[in-house]
């Protein structure tokens, strides 16, 4: 064996067991990185370039450095479990991230974020860009497009969102801030709290409660065992519930906009606050009311039973109606055996 060799051999032999990898990058590229298990720690105060390290040495790296996108994939043994990958990248940069196994961690980003992971927690901190995040446990600060989350079970924690969310869940809790446009989820079970959509929202979920302090466009929403409680709508509701109460106030900006209401629970009390002013026709029903006679149905309008009704001499449900303002807006409420308010709002 020759000198040159030996010291060739003696330095390698001398390096830490770390990966290294580094391409030149634009500003505004993207990295595309599809790692066999790894946990994908993510920094984004790099300049020029896609700087890699792997904590372990049988991940084999290989790369495709191009100055508008640099694309990463590895090949590693099932059994060396899951190591670091230190990733460093500027700040612009549009990351297309994936991992088999592990978690994703990324700091502030200014370019879009499309995080997967098949069973890791996922942590982002503010991401300018649209979104898509595939994970267990998700929780990132505010999104400044729109934002895609499908979760494997853990809870999710968003801030604001600047456009469309939209969220699929096996299980786990939802909860997230201002969303500037529509609002899509639907959970196998957990509750979902949106504290604001400047949009229409539309939730269902098998188990758990659906809260907001105001949703400006129009709430359907579905439980089947949970509460559902909206501070503020600004259109048409639709709240079920198989077995929980309802309440919500109904504050629109425009009375001349559909403002249909439907509300039922099989077991539970429905509470609505209606706008005076509002044109409506009500339609209230307990399918099961006291023996007493007493009725469950409380209201500020003038609700009275149908003409037709043969009430006290027949067994069957406790149904009161008016018409308000003239009528309109069909106000539908249901439920089996709770009680039924509703209250005008000046």
């Amino acid at each position: 064996m020759n000198l040159r060799l030996r010291l060739t051999l003696l330095v390698a032999l001398m390096l830490p067991l770390n990966l290294f990898g580094k391409c030149p990058i634009t500003a505004d590229g993207r990295l595309v990185l599809r790692a066999p298990a790894g946990n994908l720690i993510v920094d984004t105060t790099g300049s020029d370039s896609v700087d890699i390290d792997v904590s372990n040495r049988q991940v084999v790296v290989h790369e495709t450095c191009r100055r508008e996108t640099v694309e990463i994939s590895a090949k590693a043994p099932a059994s060396i479990g899951i190591p670091d990958w230190k990733i460093r990248v500027p700040k612009g940069v549009t990351l297309d991230l994936s991992t088999q196994g592990g978690s994703i961690q990324i700091m502030e980003t200014d370019g879009e974020a499309l995080l997967r992971t098949s069973g890791g927690k996922v942590t982002a901190g503010n991401i300018k860009g649209n979104t898509l995040i595939v994970g267990t446990e998700i929780r990132t600060g505010n999104i400044g497009g729109n934002a895609e989350i499908r979760g494997y079970g853990g809870r999710i924690q968003l801030g604001d969102v600047g456009g469309n969310a939209e969220f699929k869940t096996q299980g786990g809790d939802i909860t997230a801030g201002l969303v500037k446009g529509h609002v899509k989820a639907e959970l196998g079970s957990g509750s979902i709290m949106i504290r604001e959509s400047n949009g229409d929202v539309v939730v269902t979920t098998e188990a758990g409660d659906i809260k907001s302090e105001y949703v400006h466009g129009s709430f359907d929403g579905r439980t089947d065992s949970g509460n559902i409680r909206i501070e503020r709508a600004g259109s048409w509701v639709k709240a079920v519930t198989n077995v929980g109460d309802i309440f919500f106030r109904l504050s629109p900006t425009n009375y001349s906009g559909d403002l249909h209401i439907t509300a039922e629970a099989t077991l539970g009390n429905i509470t609505m606050y209606v706008p005076k002013a509002m044109k409506a026709t009500i339609d209230a029903v307990i399918e099961k009311p006291p023996l007493n006679g007493k009725s469950r149905i409380l209201s500020d309008f003038s609700l009275k039973p149908p003409v037709n009704a043969l009430k006290g001499l027949l067994p069957g449900p406790d149904r009161q109606g008016a018409t308000v303002n003239g009528g309109g807006n069909n106000i539908k409420v249901r439920t089996s055996s709770g009680t039924i308010s509703i209250f005008s709002l000046e």
